[in-house]
């Protein structure tokens, strides 16, 4: 296990814990009140939890290089993002009934999407300070690895 950072991995580190705060806290002043609290929660967590997740499947299943692994998890968590501010907006009966500004100023798609963005932000701080240097050492001592 490296136990050394580098001054570049300081510098990741603190830009991503930087991006955190900045989409997650200030930007959509998600500490404003406890509904955009709670809302701020549920986007972070989710996109966070998606970015952990296609990580490991990418990386640990699948062998994919750690660079198409970013691509795919910050592509598809925000997809599923889209995708699902859509069908809100949808079910609510909105499209057709207001302007494409109107819904996206109503619903809060720019507040939603920074949010998300700053799940996945989180996830790879997580990835970057603990997992990538953690998860190497622990495959290489696997048993199945070893005998390879």
């Amino acid at each position: 296990m490296k136990n050394q950072y580098s001054v570049k991995d300081k510098l990741i580190l603190l830009l991503l814990a930087l991006g955190v705060g900045c989409f997650g806290f200030i930007l959509p002043d998600s500490l404003s009140d406890h509904s955009k609290l709670v809302h701020f929660s549920a986007h972070f967590g989710m996109s966070f939890l998606l970015g952990l997740c296609f990580y490991m499947i990418c990386t640990v299943k699948m062998h994919i290089s750690k660079s198409l692994t970013y691509k795919i998890l910050i592509t598809a968590t925000l997809f599923i993002g889209v995708v699902y501010k859509f069908w809100e907006i949808v079910t609510q009966g909105m499209i057709g009934n207001y302007s494409f500004h109107m819904i996206l100023g109503s619903t809060g798609v720019a507040t939603s999407m920074s949010q998300n963005i700053s799940g996945l932000l989180g996830a790879i701080f997580l990835i970057e300070g603990l997992v990538e240097r953690n998860l190497a050492m622990s495959v290489l001592r696997h048993p199945k690895m070893q005998n390879e």
